[in-house]
């Protein structure tokens, strides 16, 4: 069992202190942030005993101003250590380390943020949080895009896309006993081992890439290529609000899109055909967007689909005839 106490949830909401503005026993110090968390771990020990496997996913820094610059940092390396010495001490087994105080997070997921495909599902998110219409807004008008985009990948040029937890795990497991996991894009066998070996963390996860390539472990253990990696776009996020969870880079599929729905859907049919990846390069056909990151660029296709196109000429041709409108009228006023 793992308490996810990461990513904007729930015990990140009293830890950090960059959205805690309760001023009783649960807000202000760090000691008053935590004791929430604190007293979960207390009752579950209480409840199943100390043979009951229990682990804590905790953010190591918060990074609460990397997407809004006005907003408080939260909380520092030297906080959340102190933190997850706490978690030890209150009986946890493990430490899953991540960052970031939302989620997704300017940096973690790392890769691309298609706001072209936010636009298509973030619709259905409406109705769950204060900011989600502004949102919304600001990844459907495409004038506003840019605006986002900035805010969103600002923060990117200090930090890697695979491994980008490394650092902040490694200070984590210096300071504590317990088994420490590391979170953030792995799927380079040769950084897995790496961080494994020098003592960085005990254990690695790994979400998007398996659901890139299902048998990665495998394909790993097995010494071969991955022939058609993970690209961190972070398709597989966005359509997770509304579709299936799947591999939506239609770049992976050679560009065809009954193939990537197939592959999508054989989740429930695992009987179906896998499809089968070529090794050939990744090919960008169309129009793109790029993120420079600390040690690459990273660069995805910009996807439109029809009824994009058909908004796009309607507000063409309201702006033309609002344009015409004016003229009109103040040639008629000038004639007076």
């Amino acid at each position: 069992m793992e308490l996810h106490a990461s990513h904007g949830y729930l015990f990140t909401q009293f830890l950090s202190s960059g959205i805690n503005d309760r001023e009783d026993e649960y807000g202000g110090p760090l000691e008053n942030r935590a004791r929430f968390l604190l007293e979960v771990i207390a009752a579950i020990r209480k409840t199943v005993g100390r043979d009951f496997h229990l682990g804590v996913k905790v953010n190591a820094i918060d990074f609460n101003d990397a997407l809004f610059p006005w907003k408080e940092p939260g909380n520092t390396l030297d906080e959340s250590i102190k933190v997850c010495k706490w978690i030890e001490e209150a009986g946890a087994d493990h430490l899953h380390v991540s960052i970031g105080s939302i989620f997704p997070h300017p940096l973690l997921p790392s890769g691309g943020f298609p706001a072209d495909e936010l636009n298509w599902w973030y619709g259905i998110m409406g109705s769950s949080g204060v900011g989600s219409y502004r949102n919304y807004a600001l990844f459907h008008f495409k004038v506003l895009r840019p605006i986002f985009l900035w805010l969103w990948n600002r923060t990117k040029k200090h930090h890697s896309i695979e491994g980008i937890v490394v650092p902040y795990a490694r200070a984590v497991k210096q300071a504590v006993g317990i088994p420490v996991i590391c979170t953030g894009g792995f799927q380079n066998p040769d950084l897995i081992r790496k961080v494994l070996t020098n003592g960085s963390c005990d254990a690695v996860s790994i979400g998007r890439p398996l659901v890139a390539n299902n048998d990665l472990p495998r394909i790993i253990e097995e010494g071969r290529e991955i022939a058609q990696p993970c690209t961190f776009c972070n398709r597989c996020l966005v359509n997770a609000v509304y579709n299936p969870l799947g591999c939506y880079d239609v770049t992976r599929f050679d560009y065809d899109q009954t193939s990537m729905i197939n592959e999508v859907m054989r989740v429930f049919d695992p009987s179906r055909k896998p499809y089968i990846y070529g090794d050939s390069p990744r090919v960008l056909r169309g129009k793109t967007y790029s993120v420079k990151t600390l040690d690459t660029t990273f660069t995805d296709l910009v996807r439109e689909s029809p009824v994009d196109l058909a908004q796009l000429r309607f507000r063409k041709r309201l702006l033309i005839a609002a344009i015409v409108l004016i003229a009109a009228t103040v040639t008629v006023w000038l004639r007076r």
